[in-house]
């Protein structure tokens, strides 16, 4: 039989006995006479505790970790204990099991000098970095005055786990706001690392699919600025600004250009360019993505940059000044945003700066290329970078590489005819590209460009929906301006200025000025022959000239239309329609062709001059190119 210490024979004693008073008694007992025995102090704290006596079994815990936590070796009964009481501060409220919740409530009994030990020795002999890590941030919730001493530690741990996404999460969403208002003391670079993983994290949020994706953008948005202002603080960096989404994207570039300007010798090593730049064009480009998409109905239409139209001589040998960047004036049509050319022109000037010194360039590709999310963004922006930078030749290898397999053949096509118009590749391709886009027209009407250059400014960019309007008016006026060229020359042809009526007749009446030129010029000449009138002549206005001439200018012989045109012609044989000559039927006839004409003013136009366009389209070229 087993000759049992006094310490553990008054144990045993309280551990047969069934009466609680009586076994509470040979504990006090053991604990007057063998107040450092462990053993004797955990049995006085497992019977208050199984006599769920919480205030009791608060003291007796407390006295066992304030007299043991200095042991050699930390009893595992004790280490188990707190982990089940740690463990049940980490459920959430409402979800906990009587036992848990018996943990808890005892735990608001203890005295925060000894809940602080707890945690700290529940995290001292945690062997797993997670848990150690939770228990850091149980500790600092509850002890916020610790956070200078224990969250430098708890914040590097974690940023150098973040490739597990569990580490990522508690330091974006747990550890950085606890530290929010109690600024610890950290080193700059890991100040840098944790700005880093923050703006990815947030982005990488913004990005993915979501239903309430406006709300959960701005609040974003505004977070990674608060997050700005708190490393700037440790960092002593110049304060920058808040997020305020009403606010010009210019304003923010004008502080940034300040904070540059204020910068030490080396602006390169200055960090703070690096984090407001890149967030600024991230922010930039992101609105301007957003306004190249519009939502017309059930329709997603698409916005893309284009050269705008301006006065050309058509040269085959093309004179490129590619070396030298004009400035461009950037314009909206139809229902883009007003500030899209700010946030295009803002995003621009941050990629310069950040572009400006290997350094930069480095540190902003590092942390910008490591949110893939962000490709697609870029993707379009360097090709409309090339644009607005007037690096022709880079944009159409862009166009023609992997950075537009996101394109559509329509938007490609559309870039593409742009392009040639203004490097002066005017040719069968470039027919080709308008019979491509002819022929896949999006569904959606649109409305035609308000302004598609024609600015006294050196450089005219638009900002062109998609629809099929836009695009047909974009090909008509880049025809006028390609025939208007040869419309000086004493030598052009009546089929040129025939083609060049029916083009003016879209969008009527912008280019009137055009139609009353190219009637000075028939009147002029005293004869006009354009056997397609009937086909494609149907503007009230044009019409209404045409009747004037017959009326009042008998000495210009006009020829418009051969007998067919009508079942009433059929006996007039081969004779072609004029108004001159004896034959009154011909004048008859001439009548009967324009009121036949006004009838169909109500046509729709578009559709007409699309077919006019496809039918045509090799005359065209011969009207460009005849000498």
């Amino acid at each position: 039989m087993e000759v049992l210490s006094s310490e553990k024979y008054l144990i045993a004693r309280a551990k047969k006995t069934a009466d609680p008073y009586t076994a509470k008694a040979w504990i006090i007992a053991a604990k007057t006479l063998f107040p450092n025995d462990f053993g004797v102090q955990f049995e006085a704290y497992e019977i208050e505790k199984n006599g769920k006596n919480f205030e009791e079994a608060a003291k007796c815990l407390s006295y066992i970790i304030m007299t043991f936590q200095n042991a050699h070796q930390t009893p595992a009964s004790l280490l188990n204990e707190i982990s089940l009481m740690t463990a049940a501060l980490r459920v959430p409220e409402g979800t906990t099991t009587p036992e848990q919740e018996f943990y808890v409530k005892m735990f608001q009994y203890i005295s925060y000098e000894v809940q602080h030990k707890i945690l700290l020795l529940t995290a001292a002999h945690s062997n797993n970095n997670l848990d150690h890590c939770r228990l850091i941030l149980l500790l600092l919730k509850r002890f916020p005055q610790a956070i200078s001493t224990h969250a430098p530690r708890l914040l590097e741990t974690l940023v150098q786990n973040i490739a597990i996404p569990s580490f990522k999460e508690m330091l974006v969403q747990e550890a950085i706001p606890l530290v929010f208002n109690r600024t610890p003391e950290l080193s700059n670079k890991l100040v840098h690392q944790i700005m880093a993983v923050c703006f990815e994290y947030y982005l990488n949020q913004m990005l993915s699919e979501t239903e309430d994706k406006v709300r959960l953008t701005a609040e974003n948005w505004r977070k990674i600025f608060e997050l700005l202002d708190f490393c700037g603080k440790i960092l002593k960096w110049e304060v920058f600004m808040p997020y305020k989404k009403s606010w010009s994207k210019d304003i923010y570039w004008q502080k940034i250009i300040h904070i540059v300007q204020a910068a030490p010798p080396r602006p390169s090593e200055n960090k703070q360019i690096l984090f407001c730049a890149t967030i600024i064009f991230v922010l930039s480009l992101q609105e301007y993505i957003q306004f190249s998409h519009l939502k017309q109905k059930d329709n997603d239409i698409e916005v893309i940059l284009m050269e705008g139209l301006k006065e050309i001589k058509l040269d085959i040998k093309r004179h490129q000044h590619e070396n030298v960047i004009e400035i461009p004036q950037v314009i909206v049509n139809g229902l883009v945003n007003p500030d899209a050319p700010n946030c295009l022109v803002t995003a621009y000037n941050c990629w310069q700066l950040l572009h400006s010194n290997e350094i930069l360039k480095a540190d902003f590709t590092q942390l910008i290329f490591c949110i893939p999310a962000l490709s697609v963004w870029i993707q379009k922006f360097l090709i409309d970078l090339s644009v607005y930078v007037g690096h022709h030749d880079e944009t159409h290898n862009l166009l023609q590489s992997q950075n537009a397999r996101n394109m559509t053949q329509l938007e490609k096509n559309v870039r593409l005819f742009g392009l040639a118009l203004i490097q002066g590749n005017i040719n069968v391709h470039f027919f080709e590209l308008m019979n491509s886009i002819l022929q896949n027209l999006p569904t959606t009407n649109g409305s035609y460009l308000q302004t598609v250059g024609h600015s006294l400014a050196p450089r005219v960019l638009l900002l062109m929906p998609l629809t099929k309007r836009s695009i047909l008016h974009y090909i008509v006026q880049t025809l006028i301006i390609l025939l208007k060229a040869k419309l000086g020359d004493p030598e052009c042809t009546n089929s040129l200025m025939g083609n060049m009526l029916v083009l003016c007749q879209l969008n009527w009446p912008h280019e009137s000025t055009m139609v009353e030129i190219i009637f000075e010029i028939i009147k002029s000449r005293r004869q006009f022959t354009y056997l397609l009138f009937t086909n494609y002549i149907i503007n009230v206005d044009i019409i209404e000239e045409f009747m004037y001439i017959w009326q009042n200018c008998p000495d210009v012989k006009l020829e418009i239309a051969l007998p067919q045109t009508t079942s009433n012609l059929a006996a007039a044989g081969s004779r072609r329609i004029g108004t001159r000559g004896a034959d009154k039927g011909v004048k008859e006839d001439f009548k009967q062709i324009i009121r036949q004409q006004i009838t169909r003013c109500n046509e729709d136009l578009d559709e007409l001059i699309v077919q006019f366009l496809q039918q045509q389209h090799l005359t065209i070229l011969q009207n460009i190119f005849e000498k």
